[in-house]
């Protein structure tokens, strides 16, 4: 029970704070990472808010992961879409909507602020070990499916996402290739010293 309690609290702890990394790189004005950008695209041209496309668009994926590794599909990655998308639009219509960045500077600030946030909170909410986000559980299907490295694997998965980003019109930007390039490196940043901590958190709590 406690080792449940610790691993929801790090899954939802992650997701609180990476929802806003996401909704700081989407008001940033630079460009959002490509899965945001097509869901920010979809909201402008169908409506509903980008928190719902979030979810919808990960039903699919859920289902598309499973139909590539020819597996169930991972029902509470759905859970994690939801609770995903309701985040970005807590975040975008409480924070961002009493004030948005005006200008390159403001935006370039918010933006690296975004990327930090998301790389910490993606860090966090995986050493939950409880379910990817469907955009993440793409990459990991295509590596069992096709036995790509997860660096080969991100990147189709990525490139995949940005052509329909593309084509719904998102927020594609300089601001996408940084975030593109650089989360590898700012959740490998951050992965070393959580996982110090959960170590020590494991070793006050089960040592008992």
């Amino acid at each position: 029970m406690t080792r449940t309690i610790e691993n929801v609290s790090f899954y939802l702890i992650g997701l609180f704070i990476m929802t806003l990394g996401i909704s700081a790189t989407i008001v940033s004005g630079l460009g959002a990472s490509p899965f945001d950008a097509l869901n920010v695209g979809l909201t402008n041209h169908f409506g509903l808010t980008v928190g719902s496309w979030e979810f919808i668009v990960g039903i699919i994926l859920v289902f598309l992961n499973a139909w590539v590794q020819k597996d169930k599909p991972s029902y509470f990655s759905i859970v994690t879409a939801l609770i995903t998308g309701i985040g970005i639009d807590f975040w975008l219509f409480t924070v961002w909507s009493v004030w948005e960045p005006a200008g390159f500077a403001l935006g370039s600030i918010v933006l690296i602020s975004g990327l930090i946030l998301l790389g910490l909170g993606i860090s966090i909410y995986l050493h939950s070990n409880i379910a990817l986000i469907p955009v993440d559980g793409l990459m990991i299907a295509l590596h069992k499916r096709f036995g790509f490295r997860l660096a080969i694997a991100k990147t189709i998965a990525g490139s995949f996402i940005l052509i329909f980003a593309l084509i719904a019109g998102g927020p594609v930007g300089i601001g996408t290739l940084i975030v593109v390039l650089c989360i590898g490196p700012v959740i490998g940043f951050f992965h070393k010293y959580i996982e110090q901590i959960k170590v020590k958190i494991d070793r006050k709590i089960y040592s008992h």
